[in-house]
């Protein structure tokens, strides 16, 4: 086995043949280098084939040393001892050249899978991984629960889309995501895309969710450079209604209510005791009144908010294997036309289109109680039928130890 850097070509072949996270990318590289930012592609080849492949990100610290960080790196098979062994060895012996203060990796390993209550449903071996990482100098840092901006999401929910038509993905989800996601499309909820120069119209959906969760996240450039990494892999995606379209859906429903009650009285002054129908027209009656109710509801919405009603928007990355929901936010002042619904239905199956395996609604905090802070978030990815995978977490190794003591003294 040869430990070495790696060209752009080898790293992108063996990340798109092997199941890997979307941070470890050509793409993300590419950016780096054009803004002249610290990034590695290494790996270990054998018999000269690539076994293992890792993305490594730099920054300063303690202005004469470096810290390094794998996004969900290396990509390997976990169950290889002698070449996890070899590589996290190697890697050691890289980063020191490189004046390493310390090497942050969270690898691509999933230890549960769970339900939305946090059940297990089958546990991975991973101990013995664990294990050998301690003793090759890196500290696990535990089985974290909730949000943090100094590592990547450790509990993801994710719905397994391959092999499966858009059927079967509808019949599987809960009864009331299914209907929400029908009705969505009984309205004429439609999704476009957002140009980079329309993320505003994301953002402003984006620190709507922030307020009413009470918490900060990312800033507007955050969502820009996404875009302009990602390109092609990434969409920002906006789900509106055309008021218009709905109003004229409305009327044509109420014109055909209004003639069905009219047709039903008729019949009941010539049958005024037949009780099936009077019921029945007693029904009618109140379909009619509600289809009028709503009507004017949409005619007053229409004058006081315009046109076209912005719901939700998000911002999806995918690479050869899912398709990610990273970031997103609406209005809810327009709950009622449920545009997360719709925007999660029409990006599965985008994902299904792309010929990817999973649709992974990304991060939960990890705490199932009913005082969770996401236990709204929780639930409505539930709905879709996913499942919680959880990952080992992150792993931390000092390259430096007597530096490393005063960086987290400092820190």
């Amino acid at each position: 086995m040869i430990f070495c850097e790696l060209t752009k070509e080898e790293f992108s072949r063996y990340v798109n043949e092997k199941f890997s996270h979307y941070t470890q990318s050509t793409a993300l590289y590419d950016y780096k280098v054009k803004h002249n930012q610290p990034v590695y592609i290494v790996g270990v080849k054998e018999n000269d084939q690539v076994i293992a492949a890792c993305l490594l990100n730099s920054a300063r610290a303690l202005k004469f040393f470096n810290y390094f960080y794998s996004h969900r790196g290396p990509v390997m098979d976990y169950q290889n001892k002698e070449l996890v062994s070899f590589f996290y060895t190697e890697l050691t012996k890289y980063l020191k050249k490189r004046k390493g203060l310390f090497v942050l990796v969270d690898p691509h390993i999933i230890a549960n899978y769970r339900n939305h209550e946090g059940e297990l449903i089958s546990h991975e071996p991973i101990d013995a991984f664990v294990e050998q990482m301690n003793q090759l100098g890196y500290k696990h840092k535990g089985y974290t629960v909730g949000y943090s901006m100094d590592s990547q999401a450790r509990w993801l929910s994710v719905l397994d889309i391959e092999n499966k038509s858009e059927e079967q993905l509808l019949k599987e989800m809960e009864y009331k995501t299914r209907r929400n996601i029908n009705k969505t499309i009984e309205m004429g909820v439609q999704l476009r895309d957002l140009s980079i120069d329309e993320t505003e119209k994301f953002y402003r959906l984006f620190k709507m969710a922030e307020d009413k969760h009470g918490f900060s996240f990312r800033k507007y450039d955050y969502f820009v450079r996404m875009q302009e990494t990602y390109k092609g892999q990434c969409r920002l995606v906006l789900s509106y209604i055309d008021l218009n379209d709905y109003l004229s859906k409305l009327n044509i429903e109420l014109n055909s209510k209004v003639a069905e009650f009219e047709k039903s009285k008729q019949e009941l002054s010539e049958n005024p005791d037949y009780r099936k129908l009077k019921n029945k027209t007693l029904e009618l009656e109140k379909q009619v009144q509600r289809l009028e109710n709503k009507v004017q509801e949409i005619k007053t919405l229409k004058e006081t908010d315009g046109d076209i009603l912005e719901l939700a928007s998000a911002l999806y990355i995918h690479n050869q294997h899912e398709l990610y929901y990273l970031s997103s936010g609406s209005n809810p002042k327009y709950n009622q036309f449920m545009g997360p619904y719709n925007m999660m239905w029409r990006m599965i199956q985008y994902a299904k289109q792309l010929g990817v395996k999973k649709y992974n609604f990304y991060g939960v905090s990890g705490d199932f109680t009913e005082n969770s802070p996401d236990l709204g978030v929780v639930k409505f990815k539930k709905g879709f039928n996913a499942v919680i995978e959880e990952y080992v977490g992150d792993f931390e190794k000092p390259l430096n130890p007597l530096f490393y003591k005063l960086y987290k003294l400092k820190k």
